[in-house]
């Protein structure tokens, strides 16, 4: 996470590629001021509820995903990956 000097809070962003495009980003600054391990359990919430609508509807468009959806935190460089199918 990016801090911004002047309020002390982090930046959650994300990017959500599907069939090798994107489809969703987000990057703006967290509401509250954290510790970096809260501001990360905070970005990748947001993304994970992001990963749900997209789920959902492409689940309505006909789309039936089979993989996992892999979360990389690119400010780590480890990934996460999450226990239930997409």
């Amino acid at each position: 996470m990016v801090r911004d000097v002047d309020s002390k809070k982090s930046t959650s962003s994300y990017l959500i590629k599907f069939a090798g495009g994107v489809v969703a980003w987000q990057s703006r600054l967290q509401r509250c001021v954290t510790l970096s391990t809260e501001a990360e359990f905070i970005a990748i919430t947001e993304a994970c509820k992001e990963l749900l609508w997209l789920k959902k509807f492409l689940q309505e468009l006909g789309f039936v995903q089979d993989k996992y959806p892999l979360i990389v935190d690119i400010f780590k460089t480890d990934v996460k990956y999450l226990k239930q199918p997409m």
